[in-house]
């Protein structure tokens, strides 16, 4: 356009067409900033503020890929924290079932056709399942401090509960025989000689039973004798066989004889005074004979005190003949030494006397 206004006006006037002002400042302007000028500032800028950033029409894409990872870590995170706490909660759970079965572990008392057992968990072993990897480890761990601990504290408070169990049976001992003693003023001269009789045989059973629960020998407190005979195992070309049990006592007469002395120990028909005592030896006796755990792991310890008994006795036998050996063959040489030619005709002759 502007050719075309400039090429009329030439036309027109017959010479040039002066410049116009805005035409001498636009080129003033080109000059002073040429366009090659221009494009090395553009490349100095983005060098210096674009770094190695994304182009613009790029910076959508890459921003939603970076958060949509991060969201996704964030998720992961969350997820395991979940799975461990999960599983914190049920080794606690298992931790305080333990605890539970530990508590109620030997306090069922038989009654009626089948008593009250206490339910014994299995823990380990081939029978039961712990947890694995370091979480089995510190479970582990859990119980052996928790076992300690009881030990250390029934370590610390069995004087104390042994003294006062012993006071508060002394007391209870104290008044069932001054209420005897009330109920023979009320009676004739025979049925109190009955009465003191009957006491005395109560008082043979009471001293019985309480002898056999200190010794703690839980047959012997039912009156049982033990005849239980384990044979075995017997090991022959990697095989085992047994171990074999003879003569073992079945439960049932187990419980029938526990009723019986139960009925004759009861403190509302012995008269004795250390009645209740007894009664409560007898149904701990009875308790752990009619389980199989307890009395599975009570025959177990008879039978290892046994072993080594035997074995101290044949220890101790062998010690006393070897010694019993040394001594008279010293004698004898003593003896030959002392009758010389003599020594010969004597010993045979004392041999044949003896």
């Amino acid at each position: 356009v502007e050719s075309h206004h400039g090429r009329s006006w030439e036309r027109n006037n017959g010479m040039p067409r002066p410049p116009a002002k805005g035409d001498q400042t636009m080129k003033a302007k080109r000059e002073r900033f040429p366009p090659r000028v221009v494009l090395l500032l553009l490349i100095l800028f983005n060098a210096s503020f674009g770094g190695n950033h994304k182009p613009s029409f790029c910076l959508a894409d890459g921003s939603l890929e970076e958060d949509d990872d991060f969201l996704a870590e964030i998720l992961a995170e969350q997820a395991r924290e979940e799975e461990e706490f999960a599983r914190i909660e049920a080794e606690a759970r298992e931790f305080e079932a333990m605890k539970s079965r530990q508590r109620s572990d030997g306090r069922g008392t038989p009654g009626g056709g089948g008593g009250n057992k206490p339910k014994m968990g299995k823990m380990g072993g081939a029978g039961g399942t712990m947890p694995k990897g370091a979480a089995g480890a510190n479970f582990s761990k859990m119980e052996e401090d928790l076992k300690k601990k009881e030990a250390e504290k029934s370590a610390k408070t069995a004087p104390e509960e042994e003294m006062i169990s012993s006071q508060e049976a002394e007391r209870i001992r104290v008044k069932r025989e001054a209420a005897f003693e009330a109920e023979l003023k009320k009676m004739n001269e025979e049925q109190r000689k009955k009465a003191q009789r009957q006491k005395k045989k109560d008082a043979k059973v009471v001293k019985r039973i309480l002898n056999s629960s200190s010794a703690g020998k839980h047959y012997a407190v039912l009156g049982i004798r033990n005849l239980e005979l384990q044979l075995g195992p017997f090991y022959m070309f990697n095989f085992s066989f047994g171990p074999f049990i003879l003569f073992r006592v079945k439960t049932k007469e187990i419980k029938s004889v526990y009723r019986n002395l139960a009925r004759t120990v009861h403190p509302d028909k012995n008269k004795d005074g250390r009645a209740e005592e007894a009664f409560h030896a007898l149904e701990t006796s009875a308790a752990i004979l009619t389980d199989e755990k307890q009395r599975s792991d009570y025959d177990k310890r008879i039978i290892s005190a046994r072993r080594r008994r035997n074995k101290y006795a044949i220890e101790s036998m062998v010690g006393v003949s070897q010694v019993a050996w040394s001594r008279g063959v010293s004698t004898l040489r003593v003896a030959k030494q002392m009758l010389g030619p003599f020594s010969t005709p004597i010993l045979v002759v004392g041999a044949l006397i003896i």
